[in-house]
């Protein structure tokens, strides 16, 4: 019946929706009035060195965003977090699908993939150095080697997951090329795994650019290591909390990318 709920589900009728918006930022907002409880007690009994307050915390990051320095150190992230975000992604995307849809580049190109794909990202890093030096296009290039994977199985997988009697329409209304079928039927069918591997990506790829930038990149995460080395605990929490924050607002954005993209399902 419309307008009527149960505990725990949403309630679509008038302003439930709404309530429950309210309902879902009110335990949000507990859950981190809890872990900030919880870790302030922990500092408590902890050493200042092994595990400071809150307030020494929030010191940092108010200096750090008031002089501008966690905006700089953000955009030297970004720029080798980005390319190697969309460049590992749009080639995996593109492999995926072909390995997906062809059952020759399976026994190919996907019998290569089974053989690469154990193989740590941070393994690459001495070719990364080799090939690129120490600059943003190592670290870009370890970052592209986690997001091509991610989203190199699920193309594949979102590929071979397309409903049979979709190919079979679309051939009946004159789509016979493997291009067309593809570009029709394929890639609309998949995009939702398309968009979950690549926020998947994304997610990985901010953790993954911290160890890229033990190459001496600039960036959070050079910064954050190299607090580590002097023990200056407090920063590193800060630009720890940093990087959560900043994960949270691509995925979101990545998410209402998603949302819109997909209205037509």
């Amino acid at each position: 019946m419309a307008g009527s709920s149960e505990p725990g589900r949403l309630d679509y009728g008038a302003g439930g929706l709404r309530l429950d918006q309210g309902r879902s930022l009110g335990i949000q907002a507990g859950a981190l009035a809890a872990f900030v409880v919880v870790w302030w007690v922990g500092a408590l009994v902890t050493p200042q060195t092994l595990l400071p307050e809150p307030p020494a915390v929030l010191a940092v990051l108010v200096a750090d965003v008031s002089s501008g320095r966690v905006f700089t150190l953000i955009g030297q992230s970004l720029r080798h977090y980005v390319p190697g975000l969309l460049i590992g992604s749009a080639l995996g995307m593109a492999v995926g699908i072909l390995v997906g849809w062809s059952r020759l580049a399976d026994l190919s190109v996907g019998t290569v993939a089974g053989m690469l794909r154990p193989v740590p990202p941070l393994a690459w890093i001495p070719f990364a150095i080799i090939w690129f030096g120490l600059n943003d296009q190592a670290a870009a290039f370890i970052i592209a080697i986690v997001a091509f994977w991610i989203n190199y199985y699920n193309a594949e997988s979102g590929v071979r997951d397309v409903d049979d009697q979709l190919l079979e329409v679309g051939q009946s209304l004159g789509t016979k090329s493997d291009l067309g079928l593809i570009r029709r039927i394929v890639i609309p069918s998949a995009t939702p795994e398309l968009f979950t591997g690549f926020r998947t990506a994304a997610g990985q790829a901010w953790m993954v650019m911290v160890a890229a930038e033990l190459l001496g990149v600039p960036g959070i995460g050079k910064h954050l290591w190299d607090a580590a080395n002097f023990l200056q605990m407090p920063v590193v929490i800060a630009y720890m909390l940093v990087i959560g924050i900043l994960f949270l607002l691509s995925d979101r954005l990545i998410k209402i990318v998603e949302t819109r993209t997909l209205a037509w399902r």
